[in-house]
């Protein structure tokens, strides 16, 4: 069965990826999963520096299942274009998808720029749950204009599809 789709003007193979935040950046999860079975594959959240997260304990049981506050744990986007992405190709060979966090425009918009020469990755994903340290630490998607005025300057400089 043909299960291809064309998103952002990109032929996947299938419309499936995993969630932005719960594969790492992919190569972890290479021996449990046929990575290329995947249609592409979606980095955790990349900030401009590196981020330690929030401190432990991070995720707790609830009557109606769990709640973590993670805090969007990487090592930078620096170390994920010179090393991680590297160790992705080495056990995964289509569409990569850089999901990117920040807590200002100006971040947003460094990290973006850095995806622009990783030949593996072929679209940025922003995510706007990140606290506008600059708006009172309120998230950016809370924020319509705020929302929109992100999304306007990170178009201004990246040159792959933005999602």
């Amino acid at each position: 069965m043909n299960m291809s789709v064309n998103i952002a003007g990109v032929e996947w193979k299938n419309p499936v990826t995993v969630a932005s935040g719960t594969f790492g950046s992919g190569a972890e999860f290479a021996d449990f999963v046929d990575l290329n079975k995947l249609g592409a594959v979606t980095t955790k959240g990349v900030a401009h520096v590196p981020w330690p997260g929030n401190p432990t304990p991070r995720v707790a049981e609830t009557y109606g299942g769990m709640m973590n506050a993670i805090g969007l744990q990487n090592p930078g986007v620096e170390k994920v274009v010179n090393e991680e992405l590297h160790k992705l190709k080495e056990v995964y060979d289509d569409l990569v998808i850089a999901n990117v966090g920040g807590h200002s425009v100006t971040e947003y918009v460094e990290t973006c720029k850095k995806f622009n020469d990783a030949e593996t990755v072929f679209a940025v994903e922003l995510n706007i749950s990140c606290p506008n340290v600059k708006g009172g630490g309120m998230a950016f998607g809370t924020d319509p204009e705020v929302a929109s005025t992100l999304v306007k300057e990170v178009k201004k400089v990246l040159k792959k599809p933005l999602i």
